[in-house]
């Protein structure tokens, strides 16, 4: 078995919304993206991170007491320096937390570690069409381990797919090519300033990502999150439908845009919080959905 290790930071089982079947769902933390709208902050950080939720917080002071490095104040409100905090390698004041209102977001999994997780839901797998998908964050940060991880789901027959926004090198991404079976690669907008303005991302990469893997005969659904004030207007979505139809992909999920996300923000120390929208209305959604059929895509609402 492979020694590598990752930095996971959840295993969800029995997930039904990514991909086929009954799924579980690996959680890789790093993401080169910064998208305001991120449902997942505590991915972002290629590194455990704490995370504390003042809620469950009964103010025992346990996890000053076990905090090596000194990083954790109380003396006015709670407080983590997190650049000290990010150095430690002990983690202590979150095991130390009785409450868990301090846990730490990620640790090192070893490819068997995470196999073993993964095997338990082996028999739903074969009766739903289902298997393991591959989250984050993106994955493709962490292309050592991620690479032998989906070798060692494929030598066991586990169908796999990956959640992707592509934000990397296309060798990583050819990397991944023998073991991966559906891509489901976000496509967020097509105009490179705004893409970069809002996530940071690069368009050459992120959407010429996606057209060589098309190219490459790979089976792709695209995943397009409605984020309002983004990528919304009518005149954009028809733009992401051409770019995804252009690239002869069919299936397209959109993705709605929720809030659940938002309260993280403050939980792991993000120093800021996410810009106010609102999720679109069932029939907004519809009519972006009938923009992409128009185009001759199978849209579905996700």
């Amino acid at each position: 078995m492979d020694t590598k290790t990752g930095i996971i930071f959840d295993i969800q089982r029995f997930s039904v919304h990514d991909g086929t079947g009954i799924r579980t769902n690996v959680f890789f933390k790093g993401c080169p993206l910064r998208c305001d709208w991120c449902s997942n902050p505590e991915s972002q950080q290629l590194r455990p991170q704490p995370m504390y939720d003042a809620k469950k917080c009964i103010g025992c002071g346990s996890c000053v007491k076990g905090c090596p490095s000194g990083a954790i104040s109380t003396e006015n409100g709670y407080a983590v320096d997190t650049e000290t905090c990010f150095s430690c390698q002990v983690h202590s004041c979150a095991e130390s937390c009785c409450t868990r209102a301090l846990t730490m977001a990620g640790r090192p999994y070893t490819v068997e570690e995470i196999l073993r997780i993964v095997k338990r839901d082996a028999v739903f797998y074969g009766a739903s069409s289902g298997g393991v998908t591959i989250s984050g964050g993106e994955a493709m940060v962490q292309i050592d381990f991620l690479e032998a991880l989906l070798k060692a789901c494929r030598e066991q027959g586990i169908h796999t797919a990956i959640e992707t926004c592509s934000a990397c090198g296309w060798d990583s991404v050819r990397r991944t090519m023998p073991y991966i079976d559906t891509y489901l690669c976000d496509v967020k907008h097509t105009d490179p300033e705004k893409l970069r303005r809002e996530t940071g991302g690069d368009a050459e990469h992120l959407l010429g990502n996606i057209r060589r893997l098309a190219e490459n005969g790979m089976n792709i659904v695209a995943r397009v999150p409605m984020i309002p004030g983004f990528n919304t207007e009518d005149r954009e979505v028809e733009d992401i439908g051409r770019f995804i139809a252009d690239c002869g992909i069919r299936r397209v999920d959109i993705l709605n845009f929720h809030k659940l996300g938002v309260p993280k923000y403050e939980k792991c120390f993000m120093g800021r919080r996410p810009r106010d929208r609102d999720p679109l209305e069932p029939e907004e959604l519809e009519g972006k959905a009938a923009i992409f059929r128009r185009l001759g895509l199978d849209a579905a609402i996700g």
